[in-house]
Order: structure tokens, then C-alpha cells, then sequence
């Protein structure tokens, strides 16, 4: 019986089956037929920042508030109202709440967990897991996957994050599981006990990277020699592919120690005075104006982790400051009134410069954690985990901005309308980064995963 397979289809298969006479394996075969079935296509120059809000933030104290519920719904906060006309915030973000006119603000987004663990990896791969290890790539490690960065003298996946201090699991949801060490993120930390942007913390993790014959540029002991010795690094180019056993991860920090390329892009030097003061001289500040100088640069995913342990938003015990020690002891010492003016000043800097800088279309900006809190407060002054309910932001991406999409119930329990879940938030994501939702990836067993088990953009954004 004659096949009804195209010609060009069967011979690719085929080909790529017996390619040199030895078989290759099925995540091969995958992506040389996307390769095949892409060709002509140009990839998108679009990039986005994830700002992950780590441990849960509340929907009342920062998008939903709920002014007219009973007091121990309502909370301690006031409400503001915002440049959209009805659309209230907590005080506690009136910069935000300025530039609502550039963003979209989602109040139903839902799953069925209240584990942080399970909600953070279903929120950053689309896939729910209650076993605290983490068993699919993030996001970010798909995107670096199939899309890469846009410019190969920069990473595709960068990973601004605050120190782990406990949970060490949950942070694994941000890496790449079985994907590999090829798709691992770019990681610059900063001390989640210091209030200020630890500069020589970016500069020792920006000039450590290896080259193959073990010289790296940590042992340069300032820029003049860094500059000097540059001319040496590109020379040695064709040598040091000669040893690379690692294809790519070694070819991309070549790229990124010969091009200049990627230390400009991490140089916040270059930014003027009044700019770094604008997004603040605070860690999440300078993180956020960082960001945004990768994605300018061609990083295609970068995440800013405000939290990689849960700890700086989960406020079961109180939701304003209570005055226990800052480095954690006693638990979280963080209330809105503490973590809600760092980040307003970071977010209303950061979505005003997405678009005065001519990148709404290029940037998407998002803003979310793996789900609200309560809306009872509980007998310690404290919210506890809320799966059923949480309020994002977006912002960019070319999308329809100046609205809010969804409605919750009347006390904040529940989506009174439009439930969104977080699949349809990654479907969203990968839209504008041009990755086709039908894509798999391929575990180390060889068992072919779908990026994502469910889910489509949200409509009402497009």
C-alpha cells in the first residue's frame, strides 16, 4: 500500500534514523524534524522577565483588595485607586498602581494546591508534583531549549535570585531537570539579609567562567587586565572548541567571554545615576534594572526570584512587619509594608522603561508566585496558603493592556468568572516567544514530554 507520508517527511525520518549508521535518539530525531519543519522561519526578537514572588503573595495586599469586606478579610491596608478608572490596589503600591494603563492584571488565576513546592512547579513548568523534587524543566530551561538566547554572546536563561537560606527544594523548580546542565540558568545571587544591592557579588559571578585550559577570568585582578588578556581569549577560540566536550555550553561561554557582549550587559555602571536611582538602589531595584539590560542585550528569559526559599511572602504569622530578627530565625520578618515599596518602585520603573524604551513588544513581563493566601486572617495577624486564588501582572509582549481580566468572589475565596490556570499563563508566555505549544521534550528514559499538559493563551491579552 502506497504511504500517505509527504515524501519530505519520510525521508527526514528516515535520514535521521540511520544518519551515519548508528541510531539516534528520539530527542535527536525531535528536534532535527522541528528543525526541518521550521526552516525559512525567522525566530521572533522577543524576550521576557519573570518576577517571581516566592512564598505566595497576597491578593488583598497588593491586586485585589477587598475594601468592602469585614475586617478580617480586608486586612490592615487602605485601598488606592489606579490610572484605570473602578480598579482599586493596596496602598502599598501606588507607583504600580500609577502605570496600570501599561499592564493587565489577572485576579483568577487557580490550581488545586496549597503546597509550596507542588504550586511553584506547576506554576514555573505547568506541571503539578507533589514528591518536593523536581521532575521537569522550568520555563526558562525551555525556552533555552528551544529558542536559545537571541544573541549568541549572551545566555538564553538568566536567573537573578536571592541566596537560598532554607527549602532548599523549592528552588529547583527554576532549573532544568532532565534537560541538563546545557540549559541550567545564568544565576547571579544576592544576599537575602542585605538591604542594598551587593554589587561585588554580580562582578564575582559574572568573571567566573571557566575556560578550557583552566584559566579564568576570576584570577584577572582588574578590568585593565581583563581587557588586556581578551585578545588572548579570542585567539584561542579555535582551540578551545577543539576541546570542548560540551558543544554548545562551552561555545556559549566562549561567546560570552570574547564578544563583550554580556559584560556590558551586566555592567550597571553603564546606567546613569538617575536611572538606578529611579528603579532603586535596593536589591530588587538594581535586579529589576538588570534585567532589563539582558533582555535588551538578547537574553531571551530572565527571572528575578524575590524569594527562592518561599520565605520573604509567606506571612502565615503576620502580614506587616513584626519586628522579628532580620535574618530569619524566627521565621519571616517581612510584612507589605516592608516588601511592598521595594517592589512598587521596581515594577512602576520597570514596566514605564519596557515601554519608553520601545520594547513592549519585544518584553513580556510577569509578574506572579505559586498562589494567594487565605481570605480569613488568621488568629496570629497572618495569611496561609490559598491555591484556590491568586492576582498577576502583566505587562508588554504586544498584548491588549489597561484592563483587568477575571473577577473574584465577593471575600477573594474564589474566580467568580474566567478562571485562568497556571498552564494558560505558560501558554502565554511561549506564544510570544514564538515556541510551538505541540513541542516535546525528551526525559533521560527517552519518554517524550508535552511542554505543557494543558492549557492556551489567555485570549483576552491578544
Amino acid at each position: 500500500m502506497k504511504s500517505h507520508m509527504p515524501r519530505s517527511r519520510r525521508h527526514f525520518l528516515q535520514a535521521s534514523l540511520t544518519a551515519g549508521g548508528v541510531g539516534l535518539a528520539l530527542e535527536d530525531i525531535l528536534q532535527l524534524q522541528a528543525q526541518a519543519e521550521s526552516r525559512g522561519q525567522s525566530t521572533p526578537d522577543t524576550s521576557v522577565i519573570q518576577v517571581w514572588l516566592g512564598g505566595g503573595p497576597s491578593q488583598f495586599e497588593t491586586f485585589d483588595p477587598k475594601p468592602e469586606a469585614p475586617a478580617e478579610i480586608r486586612g490592615p491596608y487602605s485601598t488606592i485607586q489606579t490610572k484605570l478608572p473602578g480598579v482599586s490596589f493596596c496602598e502599598t503600591l501606588p507607583r504600580t498602581a500609577m502605570v496600570l494603563d501599561r499592564a493587565a492584571i489577572i485576579r483568577t488565576v487557580t490550581h488545586a494546591t496549597n503546597n509550596h513546592f507542588s504550586g511553584a512547579h506547576w506554576c514555573s513548568t505547568g506541571y503539578p508534583n507533589e514528591s518536593n523534587r523536581s521532575t521537569h524543566p522550568s520555563s526558562g530551561s525551555i525556552v533555552s531549549r528551544f529558542r536559545g538566547a537571541i544573541n549568541p554572546g549572551v545566555p538564553p536563561y538568566v536567573l537573578l535570585s536571592e541566596e537560598q537560606t532554607r527549602n532548599p527544594e523549592i528552588a529547583t523548580v527554576m532549573r532544568s531537570a532532565y534537560l541538563g546542565s546545557q540549559h541550567a540558568p545564568f544565576t547571579i545571587l544576592q544576599d537575602s539579609f542585605q538591604p542594598d544591592f551587593q554589587q561585588e557579588k554580580l562582578i564575582r559571578a559574572t568573571s567566573n567562567l571557566t575556560l578550557a585550559d583552566d584559566f579564568t577570568l576570576a584570577r584577572v585582578a582588574d578590568r585593565r587586565s581583563l581587557l588586556l588578556n581578551l585578545d588572548r581569549f579570542s585567539r584561542q577560540a579555535e582551540m578551545v572548541r577543539a576541546f570542548d566536550g560540551n558543544g554548545s555550553f562551552m561555545q556559549t561561554a566562549l561567546e560570552m567571554l570574547t564578544s563583550g557582549t554580556a559584560r556590558r550587559a551586566f555592567d550597571l555602571n553603564e546606567e546613569s545615576t538617575a536611572t538606578r536611582d529611579r528603579y532603586g538602589r535596593h536589591r530588587w531595584g538594581q535586579m529589576g534594572l538588570l534585567a532589563r539590560r539582558l533582555v535588551e542585550s538578547g537574553v531571551t528569559f530572565v527571572t528575578l526570584n524575590t524569594a527562592p526559599d518561599s520565605l520573604c511572602w509567606d506571612w502565615h504569622r503576620n502580614i506587616v512587619n513584626d519586628h522579628r530578627p532580620v535574618d530569619g530565625t524566627d521565621g519571616p520578618s517581612r510584612g507589605m509594608d516592608i516588601s511592598g515599596p521595594p517592589l512598587d518602585q521596581m515594577l512602576a520603573a520597570l514596566i514605564t522603561d519596557i515601554y519608553e524604551r520601545s520594547l513592549d513588544r519585544k518584553v513580556l513581563l510577569v509578574v506572579w508566585g505559586e498562589f494567594g493566601r487565605t481570605p480569613r486572617i488568621n488568629p496570629t495577624g497572618g495569611r496561609d496558603h490559598w491555591g484556590s486564588l491568586m492576582s498577576i501582572l502583566i505587562a508588554g509582549g504586544g498584548l491588549q493592556v489597561g484592563q483587568v481580566i477575571g473577577t473574584s468572589s465577593a471575600n477573594g475565596e474564589v474566580p467568580a468568572n474566567r478562571p485562568v490556570s497556571p498552564t494558560d499563563v505558560l501558554a502565554t508566555i511561549y506564544r510570544h516567544l514564538g515556541i510551538d505549544l505541540t513541542r516535546y521534550t525528551v526525559t533521560n528514559a527517552g519518554r517524550p514530554i508535552p511542554l505543557l499538559p494543558e492549557g492556551t493563551p489567555i485570549i483576552e491579552l491578544l
